[in-house]
């Protein structure tokens, strides 16, 4: 399958780093067989938004490529388009998927003022920090979303000892001799993209500009690509935190999530 999203084309990238990926032609599967319960790692990517009279198929299909794990009890339908099409949305809706819309942003540089907190790239023992932050910052605190958050930090993990990515944090000392991280994110080239991730801050240290300075610092490492791309919520605090270091509006992309369906 042709892709030309942006967004699509690095989320395939990043799947291709800790999952599956096959191109059936006409769709293609992502499945990320130690993370079974990762909505958007366990995914059909369709080349269009789902038409009307399409949601019931593309649900069967998704049972027929990824539902015989029975720890997937969800339904992720991804669709490639730069537009933010989202097709048969009430369908979708009536269906129980949740639709979503999100855009992808780009830049050649990124530049943010300097903070007075240290900066510098995560040894691969402390990616469990960034799971710990995530989970400290989420509204989920359930030992189903500590799991998830674990299995997303062995994914890092290994990322960083492949050599494959780099996971940046910002560290507050506060009279601590080796720091409190308050913020991260991670950077994975792929080829002349380079795409960012979970980008995030400490509710405590939120407004300091650290998201940015994490942003800059990792766009000015050595990555080999000519264009870095970040995705977020339209007209959402993150996004203009983006645009302000220097990032602008790509395209819309669309995705629907039906989760937690019965068994």
């Amino acid at each position: 399958m042709r892709v030309r999203s942006l967004a699509l084309t690095t989320d395939l990238g990043l799947a291709a780093t800790h999952g599956i990926v096959i191109d059936r032609g006409d769709y293609i599967v992502v499945s990320t067989p130690d993370n079974p319960t990762f909505y958007y790692g366990n995914y059909l990517a369709l080349p269009a938004a789902p038409q009307v009279g399409e949601v019931t198929y593309w649900t069967r299909r998704f049972s027929e490529e990824l539902g015989k794990n029975p720890e997937i009890r969800h339904v992720t339908l991804c669709w490639d388009g730069t537009s933010g099409e989202v097709g048969a949305r009430d369908e979708l809706v009536a269906a129980g998927f949740k639709v979503e819309l999100h855009q992808a942003m780009t830049a050649t540089t990124v530049a943010a003022p300097a903070i007075p907190l240290e900066i510098r790239a995560l040894a691969p023992q402390e990616l469990r920090l960034t799971a710990d932050l995530a989970f400290a910052i989420g509204d989920d605190h359930s030992d189903h979303y500590r799991q998830f958050l674990t299995r997303q930090a062995s994914w890092r993990k290994a990322l960083v000892e492949r050599g494959l990515g780099t996971f940046w944090g910002a560290f507050d000392r506060d009279g601590q001799t080796s720091g409190q991280l308050v913020g991260s994110l991670g950077i994975v080239p792929l080829g002349r993209l380079a795409r960012y991730q979970d980008v995030q801050t400490a509710t405590s240290h939120r407004k300091r500009g650290i998201a940015s300075a994490l942003l800059a610092t990792a766009a000015a490492s050595p990555h080999g690509a000519e264009l870095v791309v970040i995705v977020a919520e339209p007209n959402s605090a993150a996004s203009r935190v983006y645009e302000r270091a220097g990032f602008r509006f790509a395209e819309h992309v669309g995705s629907a999530c039906l989760r937690r369906r019965a068994t």
